[in-house]
């Protein structure tokens, strides 16, 4: 690890120091009062829960656990604050009415993510060993717009889906690992599924990549039976795979967004007799088969898959979100494309991705 690298980390966490506590998402009232929920009441029960004006949880308990441990960290953080004016006095008193503040409570829980994206940049490094890679990650308007100041929570499962893909071939139980972190992090790691599946047959045969499977299923039972006390926890979570919308487009400039120039169309909806979440399926099916093909052929390399796939998805799949383009702009940078076209590309594709995150989100209000 070079001091050029160190300095470029920490100019990116500065950055992301100035902008974390200004503005972020109504999501984040949601990962609030999840993790309160959590501390206040415990973790048996919890998907069971209804919080009144606020969305019930449908994110895997990987998340559910890094949301109470934030707001934990918070409560410590802010009775210290109030502790040490009353008997230490060193700090200035104008600090307690900051750290009681909603920001402030936000800006804690974006902290997930933007050690996300830090721990993006150094997988990065170590896959490419261009610095330059990690510079375009790090300092990428959209980047930061996501994590530090929406306060999404997207970069989380995208750090162990790369870190997956960095421990190949020679961790491969490490992969298999890592991987079942990112699907306890967010349902849309799934989507890369199946480019994970052909890497691990090849590098390990039935036998081994039947072990790896056993140990996720192991993990993903662990992580859900302080939930559920139940070793069957799959129902609960393959119940969440739908999502919350039922649009056909939910604010992503995909393919059905421009057909239905923009209008809020329920996917159920028609579409020469069939509905458009059965053509979304089988469009997303059709073209991830043919990547996957291309990849078994061994046409495209395994991070070309990764991404293609998660371009596919964004593009072609209903109910998807404008952020859900975000695993496309990490594995783009570590195709092994001519440097040249990939760094257009990658141009082109961050500005289209900081475009649609700002006309949903609209922060800063201009």
């Amino acid at each position: 690890m070079t001091k050029k690298f160190i300095y470029l980390v920490l100019f990116a966490s500065l950055i992301r120091l100035g902008l974390v506590y200004f503005q972020f998402s109504g999501d984040v009232r949601n990962h609030l009062v999840w993790g309160e929920s959590v501390i206040n009441s415990g973790t048996i029960g919890f998907y069971g829960r209804h919080f009144p004006g606020f969305n019930d949880a449908n994110y895997p308990p990987l998340t559910i656990f890094v949301f109470a441990i934030f707001r934990y960290l918070y409560q410590i953080c802010n009775q210290f604050i109030i502790w040490q004016n009353f008997n230490l006095k060193f700090l200035p008193s104008f600090l307690i009415p900051l750290f009681a503040s909603l920001n402030m409570q936000a800006a804690f829980m974006k902290i997930p993510a933007i050690l996300a994206d830090l721990g993006m940049g150094y997988l990065i490094f170590k896959l490419t060993k261009k610095k330059f890679f990690v510079f375009l990650y790090l300092f990428n308007p959209a980047v930061i717009y996501v994590s530090t100041v929406w306060g999404q929570i997207e970069s989380l499962p995208i750090f162990f889906l790369l870190l997956s893909f960095f421990f190949l071939p020679k961790r491969y139980y490490l992969s298999h690992f890592a991987f079942v972190l990112a699907v306890l992090s967010k349902q849309t790691a799934l989507w890369l599924l199946p480019v994970y599946l052909i890497v691990w047959y090849q590098q390990g045969g039935a036998k081994t990549l039947l072990r790896g499977l056993t140990l996720q299923a192991i993990v993903f039972v662990l992580f859900y039976f302080p939930f559920t006390l139940s070793l069957n926890p799959f129902s609960l979570y393959l119940a969440t795979l739908a999502g919350s919308s039922t649009l056909a487009s939910d604010q992503a400039l995909n393919f059905w967004y421009f057909l239905f120039s923009g209008r809020r169309i329920e996917d159920s909806t028609l579409l020469l007799g069939i509905s458009v979440r059965l053509w979304s399926l089988v469009l997303l099916a059709i073209s991830g088969l043919s990547v996957c093909f291309w990849f078994w052929k061994k046409k495209i390399k395994a991070a070309s898959a990764l991404f293609w796939i998660s371009i596919v998805a964004f593009f072609w799949q209903t109910r998807v979100h404008e952020r859900h383009l975000a695993p496309a702009i990490v594995f783009l940078l570590v195709t092994d494309y001519p440097k040249k076209w990939k760094i257009l590309f990658y141009f082109l594709l961050s500005a289209y991705y900081m475009y649609n995150l700002f006309i949903s989100l609209r922060l800063p209000f201009i």
